[in-house]
């Protein structure tokens, strides 16, 4: 098994990885290239499981070495750690937390793209099967009235 120093350097890589899926999946969003988008989300989540992967593995190690998993489990791995070693082991794992912490956000804006993306589509659907009309009409009682119920108002 590897050491957890590996381990968070194969994290780091596999982060920017990650960081740079969703930036090709933004940009086929926002540029109209959907054509791009389904092997970007398809490397976003193989990256993600890696990322999964090597959280296990570093969470199993500190456990291991019978420390608390997580933040509170690294801190004091990090605690242990000569201080010769220590700054840059600190800087990963801080870089590693920012990473983390920009890859969710940068994630959720992306979801929120696609969201809205769905809702026009939705909606150009809707008008173009006569929907939209349909949505806005309203009978005597304040219920919606579908097309079925629709009288002609005059006929020449």
């Amino acid at each position: 098994m590897a050491s957890i120093e590996t381990l968070l350097q194969e994290e780091l890589a596999a982060l920017g990885e990650f960081l740079a899926a969703i930036a090709a999946e933004r940009c086929a969003l926002t540029e109209g290239k959907l054509d791009d988008l389904p092997g970007a989300t398809e490397q976003k989540s193989a990256l993600a499981t890696r990322l999964a992967s090597l959280e296990s593995q570093r969470e199993a190690l500190l456990t291991d070495s019978r420390l608390a998993p997580g933040r509170q489990g690294m801190e004091s791995w990090l605690a242990r750690q000569p201080p010769s070693a220590r700054g840059a082991h600190q800087a990963r794992w801080n870089a590693l937390l920012e990473g983390a912490a920009k890859a969710r956000t940068e994630n959720e804006i992306n979801g929120k793209l696609i969201a809205t993306r769905l809702q026009q589509n939705q909606q150009a659907l809707g008008g173009l099967l006569g929907e939209a009309a349909e949505a806005s009409t309203y009978g005597a009682d304040g219920q919606r009235s579908s097309g079925a119920n629709r009288r002609t108002l005059g006929s020449a």
